[in-house]
């Protein structure tokens, strides 16, 4: 395993920010930390980045106790934290420079990488841009570029969304999907669930301090759809018939959660009573161009982990 939490405790005063968490990460995974404001995420986060050391437990990051001196073994790290800071005054390339130099990159390679880094985060055309200059989404783009210039095995990134609009959501959720691909190992926190399912591989869901639950998203997922009373189902049927079909499915008394948007009804029913749709729609003639299950989501699963998590 690349990292290996075992048992920590993280307090502030007389604030408990973490808890008595496991949790093993291995190499080449992308795994998405998920959990509302104050459930310990930054802090868990900090100390896999070896920027904190734990109370109480141990953090093993690449075989080697944190406790330990760390120096050889942060040069294979890149944190980037939530928040901006004084955004200095530098351009871009002075910026990744420092942070390269810094790092121990040598400057014929630093050169290099800068370049390279800045093609991956389609920044080329603002090297000599000022770093405070840009937009909140160029300013996390800068940040994820400098968390890269060392060429690092491990990253860990607080909340690299926050802020953004869709477009430049999108962009920082391609270049993680391309920076796992080529073997980096990725934590990442973020609020938007939606992005950590397209991402992720795996998800570690925080409460209170604690870790409610980890695992792959798929075996979450498939754990909520065994033990649910009923599933979602989406129908589909022709525009001019809509209207009619959602009447019909608002009077079947074992339908729940019934909704509709411009494309599809969407409601919940028991399996076994999937059929009674079915018929409705045959018996008043109306075609049917789609009707599936609709699996659980990620939002499901830390709505059902996180409700009533113990103190």
């Amino acid at each position: 395993m690349l990292v290996e939490v075992q048992r920590v405790w993280k307090r502030y005063d007389d604030i408990t920010a973490v808890r008595n968490v496991s949790l093993t990460i291995g190499r080449g995974e992308l795994l998405g930390l998920i959990g509302p404001n104050g459930a310990g995420k930054t802090s868990l986060m900090k100390m896999i980045a070896t920027l904190a050391k734990p109370d109480r437990g141990r953090v093993k990051i690449m075989g080697r106790d944190a406790r330990l001196p760390m120096g050889p073994i942060r040069r294979r790290l890149g944190y980037m934290p939530a928040e901006f800071g004084k955004m200095p005054e530098m351009t871009v390339v002075e910026y990744l420079s420092y942070f390269g130099a810094a790092a121990g990159v040598p400057r014929r390679e630093r050169q290099r990488r800068i370049g390279d880094v800045l093609e991956l985060v389609d920044l080329v055309e603002r090297s000599d841009s000022l770093v405070g200059s840009g937009s909140t989404g160029i300013k996390q783009r800068i940040l994820i570029a400098k968390t890269l210039v060392h060429d690092p095995e491990l990253l860990i990134l607080d909340e690299p969304a926050a802020g953004l609009d869709p477009r430049a959501r999108i962009e920082i959720r391609e270049v993680l999907k391309e920076l796992n691909s080529l073997g980096k190992t990725i934590v990442v926190s973020s609020h938007i669930l939606a992005d950590l399912e397209e991402i992720c591989d795996h998800v570690a869901i925080m409460e209170k301090g604690q870790l409610v639950t980890h695992g792959s998203i798929a075996n979450l997922t498939e754990e909520l759809r065994g033990a649910a009373q009923r599933v979602g189902w989406i129908l589909r049927v022709e525009l001019e018939r809509r209207d009619q079909a959602y009447e019909l499915l608002a009077a079947l008394p074992e339908l729940g959660n019934l909704s509709r948007d411009e494309g599809a009804i969407r409601f919940e029913t028991a399996k076994r009573d999937a059929n009674h749709v079915l018929a409705a729609m045959l018996k008043n003639s109306i075609t049917v161009l789609e009707f599936k299950e609709e699996g659980p989501r990620l939002e499901d699963v830390f709505m059902r982990r996180t409700l009533g998590a113990v103190t």
